[in-house]
């Protein structure tokens, strides 16, 4: 049992999103566990993250959907992070492997203008 999206963005264990989004997280600057919904002692509210990536941080991580417009600013959080990329950060052995396919999952329902559906 785990995460399957349509596209190809992610298909695997919910545990290993949740990696993915924090690793995402790391890279961008930010530790999700200080966020309400992540952490058990998270104090702040995700909605002050300004990053294009915050559509996928505020999403569940069982169901639900990602708009076109959602998806094109994940693919821009996306870009930035593979261009600046930095590899002293711990992630899990795949993580720029699932970075691409998510990026380009995502670019594949903008080009069909169609969502990102979670199940």
């Amino acid at each position: 049992m785990g995460l399957d999206t349509t596209y190809d963005c992610w298909n695997g264990p919910y545990s290993s999103f949740n990696r993915f989004r924090y690793s995402l997280g790391h890279q961008i600057g930010i530790n999700l566990d200080d966020y309400i919904g992540y952490g058990d002692k998270g104090t702040k509210d995700l909605t002050s993250i300004d990053n294009e990536l915050m559509p996928l941080f505020n999403h569940s991580d069982c169901d639900g959907r990602l708009t076109v417009k959602e998806c094109k600013s994940i693919v821009k959080g996306l870009n930035n992070i593979l261009k600046n990329y930095n590899d002293k950060i711990e992630t899990d052995y795949n993580f720029k492997d699932n970075i691409i396919k998510f990026r380009d999952g995502c670019l594949n329902a903008i080009s069909d203008k169609k969502m990102v559906h979670f199940g």
